[in-house]
Protein backbone atom coordinates (compact mmCIF):
# COMPACT_ATOMS: atom_id res chain seq x y z
CA UNK A 1 0.00 0.00 0.00
CA UNK A 2 3.08 2.20 0.26
CA UNK A 3 3.31 5.15 2.47
CA UNK A 4 0.52 7.09 1.99
CA UNK A 5 -1.64 4.99 4.31
CA UNK A 6 0.17 3.14 7.58
CA UNK A 7 -1.66 0.89 9.31
CA UNK A 8 -0.60 -0.62 13.07
CA UNK A 9 -2.41 -3.49 14.74
CA UNK A 10 -2.56 -3.38 18.59
CA UNK A 11 -4.30 -6.00 20.04
CA UNK A 12 -7.58 -6.61 18.80
CA UNK A 13 -8.15 -2.86 17.27
CA UNK A 14 -6.42 -1.75 13.98
CA UNK A 15 -4.72 2.60 13.68
CA UNK A 16 -5.41 3.11 10.09
CA UNK A 17 -3.06 6.70 9.66
CA UNK A 18 -3.53 9.00 6.67
CA UNK A 19 -0.38 9.68 5.51
CA UNK A 20 0.78 12.25 3.09
CA UNK A 21 1.07 15.09 5.93
CA UNK A 22 3.71 17.44 4.00
CA UNK A 23 0.12 18.06 1.78
CA UNK A 24 -2.01 17.82 4.71
CA UNK A 25 -3.52 14.02 3.62
CA UNK A 26 -4.67 15.76 0.62
CA UNK A 27 -6.50 12.99 -1.31
CA UNK A 28 -4.82 10.72 -4.45
CA UNK A 29 -4.88 7.87 -6.01
CA UNK A 30 -2.09 5.99 -3.42
CA UNK A 31 -4.50 7.43 -0.46
CA UNK A 32 -7.32 6.31 -1.75
CA UNK A 33 -6.12 2.70 -2.66
CA UNK A 34 -4.31 2.40 0.05
CA UNK A 35 -7.06 3.10 2.29
CA UNK A 36 -9.14 0.06 0.49
CA UNK A 37 -5.85 -1.83 1.03
CA UNK A 38 -6.15 -1.10 5.13
CA UNK A 39 -9.96 -2.14 5.11
CA UNK A 40 -9.54 -5.07 3.32
CA UNK A 41 -7.27 -6.41 5.82
CA UNK A 42 -9.24 -5.57 9.12
CA UNK A 43 -11.82 -6.65 7.09
CA UNK A 44 -10.52 -10.59 6.28
CA UNK A 45 -8.32 -10.08 9.99
CA UNK A 46 -11.01 -11.73 12.55
CA UNK A 47 -8.58 -10.91 15.83
CA UNK A 48 -8.98 -6.91 14.57
CA UNK A 49 -12.69 -5.76 15.83
CA UNK A 50 -12.30 -2.14 16.08
CA UNK A 51 -10.72 0.11 13.70
CA UNK A 52 -9.48 3.76 14.28
CA UNK A 53 -8.85 6.42 11.29
CA UNK A 54 -6.66 9.20 11.79
CA UNK A 55 -4.60 11.50 9.70
CA UNK A 56 -0.86 12.32 10.35
CA UNK A 57 0.45 15.97 10.79
CA UNK A 58 -1.71 18.70 11.42
CA UNK A 59 -4.81 17.74 9.63
CA UNK A 60 -7.18 15.22 9.58
CA UNK A 61 -7.63 15.61 5.69
CA UNK A 62 -7.47 18.09 3.08
CA UNK A 63 -10.09 16.73 0.76
CA UNK A 64 -9.47 15.82 -2.89
CA UNK A 65 -5.44 16.59 -4.29
CA UNK A 66 -6.16 18.64 -6.97
CA UNK A 67 -3.03 18.24 -8.28
CA UNK A 68 -4.27 14.75 -9.32
CA UNK A 69 -6.34 16.30 -12.48
CA UNK A 70 -4.29 17.86 -14.86
CA UNK A 71 -5.70 20.51 -17.61
CA UNK A 72 -6.13 17.53 -20.19
CA UNK A 73 -8.87 15.78 -18.00
CA UNK A 74 -12.18 16.57 -19.22
CA UNK A 75 -15.33 17.30 -16.53
CA UNK A 76 -16.24 13.55 -17.69
CA UNK A 77 -13.71 12.10 -17.07
CA UNK A 78 -13.26 13.91 -13.59
CA UNK A 79 -16.95 12.90 -13.24
CA UNK A 80 -16.21 9.45 -13.72
CA UNK A 81 -13.08 9.22 -11.32
CA UNK A 82 -15.66 10.35 -8.55
CA UNK A 83 -17.67 7.33 -9.07
CA UNK A 84 -15.33 5.05 -9.82
CA UNK A 85 -13.06 5.88 -6.89
CA UNK A 86 -15.19 7.05 -4.44
CA UNK A 87 -18.07 4.76 -4.75
CA UNK A 88 -16.85 1.31 -3.56
CA UNK A 89 -14.27 3.17 -1.24
CA UNK A 90 -17.70 4.74 0.98
CA UNK A 91 -19.23 0.82 0.41
CA UNK A 92 -16.53 -0.19 1.79
CA UNK A 93 -16.68 2.11 5.05
CA UNK A 94 -20.45 1.31 5.45
CA UNK A 95 -20.85 -2.29 5.06
CA UNK A 96 -17.63 -2.87 7.41
CA UNK A 97 -18.56 -4.83 10.12
CA UNK A 98 -16.71 -4.08 12.59
CA UNK A 99 -16.15 -0.45 13.85
CA UNK A 100 -14.92 2.37 12.78
CA UNK A 101 -13.50 5.53 14.88
CA UNK A 102 -12.37 8.72 13.10
CA UNK A 103 -10.05 10.50 15.55
CA UNK A 104 -10.48 13.76 13.63
CA UNK A 105 -6.80 15.54 14.15
CA UNK A 106 -7.32 18.70 12.85
CA UNK A 107 -9.52 19.46 9.78
CA UNK A 108 -11.44 17.18 7.47
CA UNK A 109 -12.37 19.19 4.53
CA UNK A 110 -13.57 18.08 1.29
CA UNK A 111 -14.40 15.20 0.56
CA UNK A 112 -11.83 14.52 3.85
CA UNK A 113 -14.85 15.81 5.84
CA UNK A 114 -16.43 12.85 3.75
CA UNK A 115 -14.29 10.29 4.76
CA UNK A 116 -15.03 11.73 8.76
CA UNK A 117 -18.79 11.23 8.58
CA UNK A 118 -18.38 7.88 6.84
CA UNK A 119 -16.15 6.22 10.08
CA UNK A 120 -19.30 4.99 12.43
CA UNK A 121 -17.74 7.46 15.30
CA UNK A 122 -16.08 10.14 16.28
CA UNK A 123 -13.70 11.83 18.22
CA UNK A 124 -12.66 15.55 18.06
CA UNK A 125 -11.35 18.59 20.12
CA UNK A 126 -12.16 21.80 20.17
CA UNK A 127 -9.53 22.69 17.36
CA UNK A 128 -10.95 20.04 14.99
CA UNK A 129 -13.13 21.03 12.07
CA UNK A 130 -15.18 19.78 9.68
CA UNK A 131 -15.04 21.86 5.97
CA UNK A 132 -17.30 21.22 3.65
CA UNK A 133 -14.83 23.67 1.25
CA UNK A 134 -16.53 22.29 -2.06
CA UNK A 135 -17.93 25.89 -2.63
CA UNK A 136 -15.17 28.05 -1.74
CA UNK A 137 -14.07 26.34 -5.31
CA UNK A 138 -17.03 26.22 -7.41
CA UNK A 139 -18.35 22.63 -7.01
CA UNK A 140 -21.13 21.21 -5.19
CA UNK A 141 -20.03 18.10 -2.53
CA UNK A 142 -19.23 14.69 -3.56
CA UNK A 143 -18.11 11.64 -2.19
CA UNK A 144 -20.82 11.02 -0.75
CA UNK A 145 -20.65 14.12 1.54
CA UNK A 146 -24.02 15.49 0.94
CA UNK A 147 -25.98 12.00 2.03
CA UNK A 148 -23.73 11.87 4.90
CA UNK A 149 -24.24 15.11 6.47
CA UNK A 150 -27.74 15.62 5.71
CA UNK A 151 -28.57 12.61 7.49
CA UNK A 152 -26.81 13.29 10.20
CA UNK A 153 -28.10 17.30 10.54
CA UNK A 154 -30.79 18.08 7.93
CA UNK A 155 -31.41 19.25 5.45
CA UNK A 156 -31.47 23.05 5.92
CA UNK A 157 -28.70 23.00 8.22
CA UNK A 158 -26.78 20.30 6.05
CA UNK A 159 -27.33 22.93 2.92
CA UNK A 160 -26.15 25.87 4.84
CA UNK A 161 -22.99 24.39 6.09
CA UNK A 162 -22.41 23.43 2.25
CA UNK A 163 -23.00 26.50 1.00
CA UNK A 164 -21.51 28.69 3.84
CA UNK A 165 -17.88 26.91 3.01
CA UNK A 166 -16.75 27.62 6.36
CA UNK A 167 -15.57 25.59 9.06
CA UNK A 168 -17.33 23.60 11.86
CA UNK A 169 -15.74 23.50 14.70
CA UNK A 170 -15.54 20.16 17.34
CA UNK A 171 -18.20 21.95 20.27
CA UNK A 172 -20.25 22.81 17.31
CA UNK A 173 -20.02 20.01 15.97
CA UNK A 174 -20.89 18.35 19.05
CA UNK A 175 -24.03 20.16 19.23
CA UNK A 176 -25.23 19.18 16.05
CA UNK A 177 -24.54 15.55 16.42
CA UNK A 178 -21.20 15.41 13.92
CA UNK A 179 -19.43 14.10 16.75
CA UNK A 180 -19.61 12.04 19.61
CA UNK A 181 -16.64 13.03 21.89
CA UNK A 182 -14.72 16.40 22.39
CA UNK A 183 -11.26 15.61 23.92
CA UNK A 184 -8.10 17.89 24.66
CA UNK A 185 -6.21 18.69 21.23
CA UNK A 186 -3.21 16.14 21.81
CA UNK A 187 -5.97 13.38 23.62
CA UNK A 188 -8.03 13.02 20.14
CA UNK A 189 -5.78 9.74 18.94
CA UNK A 190 -5.77 8.16 22.07
CA UNK A 191 -9.10 8.60 23.34
CA UNK A 192 -10.23 7.19 20.35
CA UNK A 193 -8.14 4.19 20.63
CA UNK A 194 -9.08 3.30 24.55
CA UNK A 195 -12.65 3.57 23.05
CA UNK A 196 -11.97 1.29 20.27
CA UNK A 197 -10.21 -0.98 22.56
CA UNK A 198 -13.40 -0.79 24.75
CA UNK A 199 -15.45 -1.61 21.73
CA UNK A 200 -12.81 -4.46 20.91
CA UNK A 201 -14.10 -6.77 24.02
CA UNK A 202 -17.93 -5.96 23.10
CA UNK A 203 -20.13 -8.70 20.94
CA UNK A 204 -18.41 -7.64 17.83
CA UNK A 205 -20.97 -9.76 15.56
CA UNK A 206 -23.97 -8.34 17.65
CA UNK A 207 -22.69 -4.46 16.71
CA UNK A 208 -21.54 -5.52 13.16
CA UNK A 209 -25.50 -6.24 12.93
CA UNK A 210 -26.59 -2.91 15.05
CA UNK A 211 -24.67 -1.22 12.28
CA UNK A 212 -26.31 -2.65 9.19
CA UNK A 213 -29.53 -2.32 10.76
CA UNK A 214 -28.70 1.08 11.39
CA UNK A 215 -27.66 1.89 7.76
CA UNK A 216 -31.06 0.01 6.10
CA UNK A 217 -33.48 1.87 8.52
CA UNK A 218 -32.26 5.35 6.96
CA UNK A 219 -33.79 4.58 3.69
CA UNK A 220 -36.57 1.78 4.64
CA UNK A 221 -39.81 1.90 6.20
CA UNK A 222 -40.69 0.24 9.62
CA UNK A 223 -42.27 -2.87 8.42
CA UNK A 224 -38.98 -3.66 5.96
CA UNK A 225 -36.58 -2.54 8.88
CA UNK A 226 -38.13 -5.40 11.32
CA UNK A 227 -37.84 -7.98 8.67
CA UNK A 228 -34.47 -6.73 7.59
CA UNK A 229 -33.84 -6.76 12.04
CA UNK A 230 -35.00 -10.39 11.93
CA UNK A 231 -33.12 -11.79 9.10
CA UNK A 232 -30.01 -10.24 10.62
CA UNK A 233 -30.52 -11.82 14.15
CA UNK A 234 -30.21 -15.22 12.83
CA UNK A 235 -26.42 -14.82 12.73
CA UNK A 236 -26.18 -13.59 16.28
CA UNK A 237 -28.89 -16.54 17.46
CA UNK A 238 -26.29 -19.04 16.19
CA UNK A 239 -23.23 -17.05 17.61
CA UNK A 240 -21.12 -18.01 20.44
CA UNK A 241 -21.75 -14.88 21.76
CA UNK A 242 -25.33 -14.58 22.53
CA UNK A 243 -24.65 -18.31 24.32
CA UNK A 244 -21.74 -16.81 26.22
CA UNK A 245 -23.60 -13.20 27.06
CA UNK A 246 -26.97 -15.04 28.21
CA UNK A 247 -24.77 -17.68 30.38
CA UNK A 248 -22.54 -14.83 31.85
CA UNK A 249 -26.06 -13.31 32.93
CA UNK A 250 -27.79 -16.14 34.82
CA UNK A 251 -24.44 -16.99 36.47
CA UNK A 252 -24.25 -13.18 37.14
CA UNK A 253 -20.38 -12.52 36.19
CA UNK A 254 -18.71 -10.76 33.66
CA UNK A 255 -19.56 -11.97 29.72
CA UNK A 256 -16.12 -12.99 28.06
CA UNK A 257 -16.95 -12.12 24.34
CA UNK A 258 -15.21 -13.13 21.44
CA UNK A 259 -17.03 -11.84 18.71
CA UNK A 260 -17.77 -14.67 17.19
Amino acid sequence: MGKSVLIEIEKNIAIITLNRPERYNAVNQDLVDGINQCLSIVEKDENVRAIVLTGNGKGFCAGADMSVFGGEVTAEQRRDYIIEQYQPLMKRFFSMNKPIIGAINGTAAGVGAAFALACDLRVMSKESALLYAFVNIGLGPDGGASWLLARQVGYSKAFEIAISGKKVYGEDCFKLGLTNRIVEKEDVLNDAKKWAHELSVRPTLAIGIAKADMMYSMDNDLNDTIAFEAEKQVSAFNSYDLNEGVTAFIEKRPAKFLGK
